[in-house]
């Protein structure tokens, strides 16, 4: 077992999923308290919002455990609401991915490593700000923004698609290691209630490169011809909608420490300040596929008697 504070080789990963419900603006900056120690103290502060560790008197922990009886039917039924598509989770990743930050020097890259026991996502974008950990533990908020493309999607109730598939989730972000656990599927308050991990089951990706993990242990009960069929589905022109997101990596292992894996690289490439875009495909040690999309934009004038519909997802 490798303790969370090492820094640990590339190899295959590992996360931890560890979400808050509500911080105090004098505790959590963007920028301030970017520390291993920061950031335990910050899942310990959101923990104590859910009742754990708070030094409540019996009537106290009672009305605690009262609320989170409520909140526990309000996550379940808005699982049961948004995602009943066991795929929709793959899509959700996606678009979280395509709204996170990344410096210009890398590419913006997302990589699905998939195996019989568990989903690993690995994505080279800054990491996981405090603000994010809040959103992510919380239900109803969003970090979400207008950058210069277009509208973004967010960490908060994007990310609670990956319960479809996953009953104890695990994110790995920066100097956050976290884990969420419904326990087999009977406390939904671990959809928000986060962990923290000083130990994790897998060697976890090297930060440098990927400075977001986040790791799926599978249900039991998943059909993996599904689950993969889910990852087969994914095709290069996805890349056509995104704003951020430039590649995308599906590699299937035979087991979590295998080294002949099978793999679809999609690749898009802007030429003509964005007027033509290249897909490139690769798989495996097949030759090279490149397509070349014209793009062309055109404001349509939307008559007033339209009524507007908030669309939440563009995926759907």
């Amino acid at each position: 077992m490798t303790t969370a504070r090492e820094s640990l080789p590339i190899s295959t990963s590992s996360v931890t999923s560890i979400t808050p419900i509500h911080t105090t603006a004098a505790y959590i900056g963007d920028d301030e308290n970017d520390s291993a120690q920061a950031a335990f103290e910050h899942i310990e502060l959101i923990r104590r919002g859910f009742g754990v560790d708070s030094g409540l008197d019996s009537n106290g922990q009672s009305i605690v455990t009262n609320l989170q009886g409520m909140i526990e039917r309000s996550l379940e039924k808005l699982s049961n609401d948004l995602y009943s598509d066991q795929g929709h989770f793959v899509l959700e990743l996606i678009q979280n991915a395509d709204d996170n930050q990344y410096t210009a020097d890398r590419l913006p890259t997302l990589r699905f490593i998939l195996s019989p026991e568990r989903i690993l996502v690995c994505n080279n974008e800054i990491g996981f700000q405090p603000s994010n950990i809040s959103a992510i533990c919380n239900v109803g908020t969003s970090t979400k923004g207008k950058h210069k493309q277009g509208y973004a999607g967010h960490k908060g109730i994007g990310f609670k698609s990956v319960f479809m598939v996953s009953h104890r989730p695990e994110i790995h972000s920066r100097n956050y290691h976290l884990r969420f656990d419904t326990v087999d599927g009977t406390e939904q308050i671990g959809y928000i209630r986060p962990i923290w991990l000083d130990q994790y089951e897998e060697v976890l990706p090297n930060s440098e490169e990927w400075a977001t993990s986040i790791r799926l242990p599978i249900k039991k009960e998943t059909r993996r011809d599904q689950l993969q069929q889910n990852f087969d589905d994914i095709q290069p022109r996805l890349l056509l909608f995104l704003n951020r997101l430039r590649q995308i990596e599906i590699i299937n292992q035979q087991d979590s420490s295998s080294t002949n894996n099978s793999s679809r690289i999609f690749t898009r490439i802007d030429h003509a300040q964005g007027q033509i875009i290249e897909l490139q495909e690769k798989i495996m040690d097949r030759p090279l596929i490149n397509n070349f999309w014209l793009v062309i934009k055109k404001v349509i004038e939307v008559p007033t008697d339209i009524k507007v519909i908030k669309i939440l997802y563009f995926f759907e």
